[in-house]
């Protein structure tokens, strides 16, 4: 007797550009032509997670996936759903009354599954958002296209001494306190990196406006923004990268870049769970957020190429385990 093939059904309220990571792993794990996109009925609607309904013959079971930056949990979700999974689950902070079907996931990061023409027909006639205006809903897919495809994140040669680093300058305000936390980190590095006569350091911070952002307390690291595919290409060259918690203290989308490129990351303490620990000297390379700690690391990295190979290798090695689009639906229970 012939298997009968599951297949799946996505929330259309969903954001395309942050929900695309796990359609990838979605169409990859059941195929393309078995996933589709409709309302569902019965389900709260809700933005900021992707929710989707998988039917295997009378069976069904409903997941949620939470690209939120906030590690608090959906409460009526959780309720609708069978599988509840963050990408800022936080164990210690969240009651326990939903740890049974929380499970945390890699962060991920939006990439590009659709030709424009496409992305256009799923925009308006799919109506993928539905949650948003139409205008909003077609600039969505029109970022997703500007996204590289997922193949794209593939390891490549190293630099010894070259290091590149660009990042958001983050709007601060008395609730988020960016000046204080991820702004200051990442401003930190730089300066760590242009004091080293060993490195080779180009980027800096993009700014948001003088209206939104602090330029006056980071102008000595302010740079202007590039092409993705310029980003990509110097990402892929640089010795190492950095990490930092980001906004709201959440598991940014350079985490998971980071770890799908295979690079040597240099990274603060993280604030969030996933679904492993990441071990020092391993897969990554902790350190404090002062600036000696950060130059000393730099430096050691620099002069060590043979550390820098291991920790590529050991990041590269975890992605594939725990964080890849298909990687992270089998930590849902989710298999062909």
């Amino acid at each position: 007797m012939k298997r009968e093939e599951p297949k799946v059904i996505i929330g259309t309220d969903c954001d395309i550009v942050y929900s695309s990571f796990y359609i990838q792993g979605l169409y990859q794990l059941f195929g393309k032509k078995n996933v589709g996109f409709r309302r569902i009925d019965g389900k709260p609607d809700q933005t900021g997670n992707l929710c989707f309904v998988v039917y295997r013959g009378e069976e069904q079971r409903k997941y949620v996936l939470s690209y939120t930056d906030s590690y608090k949990v959906n409460e009526s979700l959780y309720d609708w759903c069978d599988v509840y999974g963050s990408v800022n689950a936080n164990f210690s902070k969240t009651p326990k009354q939903f740890h049974d079907k929380l499970i945390a996931l890699c962060p991920s990061f939006g990439v590009r599954l659709w030709s424009i023409p496409q992305a256009l027909s799923f925009a308006l006639f799919d109506q993928v958002g539905t949650a948003f205006s139409v205008k909003k809903r077609i600039g969505k897919v029109w970022r997703m296209t500007r996204r590289p495809p997922y193949n794209a994140y593939a390891p490549s040669l190293s630099s010894d001494h070259y290091v590149f680093f660009l990042s958001t300058l983050w709007y601060n305000d008395e609730w988020n306190k960016n000046d204080e936390g991820v702004n200051s980190r990442r401003a930190n590095f730089i300066r760590a990196c242009k004091e080293l006569e060993e490195v080779v350091f180009e980027g800096g911070l993009v700014s948001q406006g003088k209206e939104r952002s602090s330029e006056d307390l980071f102008a000595d690291c302010l740079f202007n923004g590039i092409p993705m595919s310029e980003w990509m290409d110097k990402t892929k060259r640089s010795a190492l990268v950095f990490n930092t918690p980001a906004f709201w203290d959440c598991h940014g989308w350079k985490l998971g870049e980071y770890l799908a490129l295979g690079k040597c990351i240099v990274s603060t303490e993280l604030s969030n769970d996933l679904p492993v620990p990441l071990e020092h000297g391993k897969n990554i390379h902790f350190i404090e957020n002062t600036p000696e700690a950060m130059k000393e690391a730099i430096k050691y990295i620099v002069d060590h190429p043979d550390y820098r190979v291991s920790l590529e290798k050991g990041a590269r090695d975890y992605w594939g385990k725990y964080g890849t689009p298909k990687a992270s639906l089998k930590l849902l229970g989710l298999e062909q």
